[in-house]
């Protein structure tokens, strides 16, 4: 590894996990059976991870940045998976269920 500044956190490992597991929190909801569900999440770990693997065996981030990096992607998919839960609480009717009503 050159000595350098400027590498933490990993944008690219962050992009991988943000990427990907977007793809996969919208497309949960679409899909039925866990047989075809667990795959899908498996597959965008072992993206992410490989994504990983190549930025840290490659030289262009430490570890620490790559971990750094899935700890934020990890904040921005909460926040995700939180925004996408408020918005599919509603009737078939559109009129807010009595979860999401105002109190």
């Amino acid at each position: 590894m050159p000595p350098a500044v400027g590498y933490y956190p990993s944008g690219h490992t962050a992009t991988a996990v943000v990427a990907y597991g977007a793809a996969t929190l919208l497309l949960l909801p679409l899909l039925r059976s866990p047989a075809v569900r667990r795959p899908l999440v498996v597959l965008c770990a072992a993206l992410v991870a490989g994504v990983s693997y190549g930025l840290v065996r490659r030289g262009y981030h430490w570890p620490l940045d790559v971990a750094a990096s899935w700890c934020l992607g990890a904040m921005l998919l909460l926040c995700l998976r939180l925004t996408l839960g408020r918005s599919g609480r509603r009737t078939p009717a559109g009129t807010p269920g009595p979860r999401t009503a105002p109190s």
